[in-house]
């Protein structure tokens, strides 16, 4: 056991001789990764972090649904269940409430027995977090009145209309407000319960546990839910019916060094700049300097995570050119540096 494990251990005791109760509330018709991504990362740690963590794991799990017994994912996935009123006599204190999200949410938001008993129980809970659409859940049982929430990027706006007193910022991957944890959904959900560990047993434990996992140890709040890519060539396939935005885009991905001035992009579409920049716009919501930006830090971003390659030929590859320019970028639109983003990823743990 490494030195930092059994610093670990040391630090947490009342983990081992008193595990804390993390209960996942399903339904059917759930997306079953919402509910299997973290309770699959807390049930990892007695195998990864050993010691004490071995033979007294530090979570107790507990997946419930209102009426118990089998559940059928949207996969068509069946898993057993535990009622409502079960958990209720077998765990009179939950310490981290996590609701998923799926199609079948719209059941648990409708219901009365729910809704009460997600409040009769909120105020003792130390930790009430959703995934994606679980939101919906919390907030019809008036648990995010005034709070700042996330949600799955195409249910945003249905939520914040529905529920005019939250505040969804659509653009987050996830949201930690005080006792409040709120995710994007499916493989976020994975990011989530990596946070709650770090929140419980450290940074030590939550990297080991992302190692595993293959994914970031924390990914910045401010990380778009989609690429900019993906997010540029959706928008190009739904407004422009012969493709030749997505073919722009595929061009630009392609000639990240080259001069991507608005002139130089108006010359693949043969229009004036002015007339181009104008169309772009109409079309996509962004200036073209703005996609040219995401782009290349998209292709920074892989970069960083894939390559040992130093920050400043990075830089140089995206197309930023210089070092201090990429910075920038980096800090406005993810909220972290290249140097952190680099340190964030799996690939890079294992090279030190």
């Amino acid at each position: 056991m490494s030195r930092q494990t059994v610093a670990l251990h040391a630090k947490h005791p009342s983990f081992a001789a008193m595990p804390r109760t993390v209960v996942v509330l399903a339904f059917d018709e759930l997306l079953l990764l919402n509910a299997a991504g973290p309770l699959e990362v807390f049930a990892a740690i007695p195998r990864l972090l050993g010691g004490t963590f071995a033979s007294h794991p530090p979570y107790r799990l507990l997946l419930v649904s209102p009426a118990g017994g089998p559940i059928t994912s949207v996969s068509g996935i069946s898993v057993n269940t535990l009622s409502l009123a079960q958990l209720d006599r077998q765990a009179p204190v939950i310490d981290t409430l996590i609701v998923a999200g799926g199609p079948g949410v719209s059941a648990l938001e409708a219901s009365v027995q729910v809704c009460s008993w997600l409040r009769s129980r909120a105020g003792s809970i130390r930790r009430l977090c959703s995934i994606g659409t679980g939101t919906f859940a919390l907030a019809a049982a008036g648990l995010l009145d005034g709070r700042k929430v996330v949600t799955h990027w195409k249910f945003a706006e249905q939520l914040q209309a529905r529920y005019p007193t939250l505040q969804c910022q659509g653009e987050g991957l996830y949201l930690h407000d005080a006792n409040l944890w709120t995710c994007a959904g499916a493989a976020a959900g994975i990011d989530l319960a990596l946070g709650l560990v770090e929140q419980d047993l450290g940074a030590h434990a939550a990297l080991e546990l992302a190692r595993y996992f293959t994914v970031f140890l924390w990914r910045s709040a401010k990380q778009p839910q989609l690429s900019a890519s993906l997010n540029a060539q959706s928008r190009a396939l739904r407004t422009d019916p012969d493709v030749r935005l997505v073919r722009l885009h595929a061009w630009i991905a392609a000639n990240l060094q080259s001069d991507l001035r608005v002139e130089k992009l108006a010359e693949q579409f043969g229009m004036s700049p002015r007339h181009f920049a104008r169309a772009y716009v109409a079309t996509t919501g962004h200036t073209p300097a703005q996609a040219v930006e995401l782009l290349r830090l998209d292709a920074a971003c892989q970069l960083l995570k894939t390559t040992s390659e130093p920050i400043k030929r990075v830089a140089e590859t995206a197309g930023f050119g210089r070092e201090e320019r990429m910075r920038r970028v980096f800090h406005k639109q993810l909220g972290i540096s290249p140097h952190d983003y680099r340190n964030q990823s799996p690939c890079a743990v294992l090279q030190d």
